[in-house]
């Protein structure tokens, strides 16, 4: 084709004709520059589609980790419901009368009222598409300001994690260590395999329901159950609002 052109360019200089050549000159140079436009745009719509896919890719990636720290967060959030009825319950029984107290299983109770769970979220995707770069491919600005969101507040989560740790697990178990049976409150976890109570403990024979120590530090105990649970239950409307967004990618 280029060939054909410098052919008849040719024959019009040959032919000394200017105004032709002129004319056809400014075509040929209209040609080329279409033609380089046509390029650009295809190599355009390209790499669009390239981009377009790798999005997709990504929307479905993100879906995906939000589906599992969606499972798991309801997980704490159910375990965090029973620690903090079971520690009001507790409470409840401070002051109270030694018959009161043996209506229920006061082991039990209290061993129910010393659980609580971390939240280690599924974040290999969010945490790669920041370091590279990647998650400028997402087009969708309210997608990406919720995973800014996200990160922000697992760090806020995080950090009150560190107190409920130390709370039941220095403070509230260093108490039971000194005052109570862990056998006893081990016998209702059946992953334990703990099959008979402590010969060396009688709950009718110490003072631990009229001891103000232990209302306090229960207290303490309901305070920071009711504080992650309130920081799983933001972090999961969070997910569920990412999993909307990333089911509707299509």
């Amino acid at each position: 084709m280029i060939n054909f052109f410098r052919k008849i360019r040719r024959q019009l200089a040959n032919d000394n004709k200017p105004l032709k050549y002129l004319r056809y000159a400014i075509g040929e140079i209209v040609l080329v520059v279409i033609g380089i436009l046509i390029a650009l745009q295809v190599n355009n719509w390209n790499e669009e589609r390239k981009e377009k896919i790798q999005e997709q890719r990504i929307l479905v990636g993100l879906h995906n980790e939000f589906l599992d720290n969606h499972k798991v967060l309801s997980d704490r959030i159910n375990l965090l419901n029973n620690s903090v009825d079971a520690t009001t319950e507790v409470l409840s029984l401070m002051g109270t009368k030694t018959i009161e107290q043996t209506n229920k299983n006061i082991d039990s109770i209290i061993w129910k009222s010393m659980l609580f769970g971390n939240f280690n979220p599924s974040n290999s995707n969010i945490l790669e598409l920041i370091q590279s770069g990647r998650l400028n491919l997402v087009k969708n600005d309210t997608l990406k300001q919720r995973i800014y969101d996200w990160m922000q507040m697992l760090q806020d989560t995080n950090e009150d994690f560190k107190n409920q740790d130390l709370h039941g697990n220095v403070h509230l178990a260093n108490y039971l260590n000194k005052n109570y049976s862990l056998k006893n409150l081990q016998l209702t976890d059946e992953r334990l395999e703990v099959s008979e109570s402590s010969k060396l403990f009688d709950l009718n024979s110490h003072n631990v329901f009229n001891d103000i120590q232990f209302e306090n530090i229960l207290h303490q105990q309901l305070f920071w159950h009711t504080i992650m649970r309130d920081h799983y239950k933001e972090l999961d409307s969070l997910a569920n609002t990412i999993l909307k967004i990333t089911t509707s990618h299509d």
